[in-house]
């Protein structure tokens, strides 16, 4: 119900502080946002795995060393201030995931702000059967809060979520 008392989703647009973003005290820890927008070639889990194809259409997976990793777009003042280069293999992670991509350095993501596509079908844990291993099929579902949108909304909010990247070093 949209009322004029309703603190979660008021009648009128506006802006409203995410419980996860750069002014909250995780941000110290994870200071970069991560948003993952639907992709172009998929539609939420179908199709990425079950369609090898898909992996040739450039961007959607990049090979390297023989597997095609989910692509992770890093400005070029982040890339650089974690020494990470197009083409490396890079961690993404907190307190919640870790999961496994290629990094395209790009000035289309603003500082502080790393993109990457949600709904990866492909999960594949480091360790399987492991609680907390690394997941180097992409699945960066897997970074964002269980958290709904709001208590009227129950929707997941998958860019509220903060991260930190680092070059993977197998």
């Amino acid at each position: 119900a949209h009322t004029p008392d309703d603190d979660e989703r008021a009648p009128l647009p506006r802006y409203k502080e995410s419980w996860e973003g750069h002014h909250s005290e995780i941000a110290k820890k994870y200071p970069l946002a991560l948003i993952s927008p639907h992709p172009r070639f998929t539609f939420h889990t179908h199709h990425d795995s079950h369609v090898p194809w898909l992996s040739e259409i450039p961007g959607h997976r990049m090979p390297k060393d023989g597997y095609d990793y989910w692509v992770v777009r890093i400005n070029p003042v982040d890339a650089q201030a974690r020494g990470i280069r197009q083409g490396d293999v890079v961690r993404l992670y907190n307190d919640r995931a870790s999961v496994l991509g290629i990094a395209h350095v790009t000035e289309r993501v603003r500082p502080g702000v790393v993109h990457s596509y949600e709904g990866s079908a492909k999960y594949d844990p480091l360790e399987p059967g492991k609680a907390g291993t690394t997941d180097r099929g992409g699945c960066v579902n897997m970074l964002t809060p269980g958290r709904l949108m709001s208590k009227n909304v129950p929707g997941m909010a998958p860019n509220s979520c903060l991260i930190e990247i680092a070059r993977w070093e197998a």
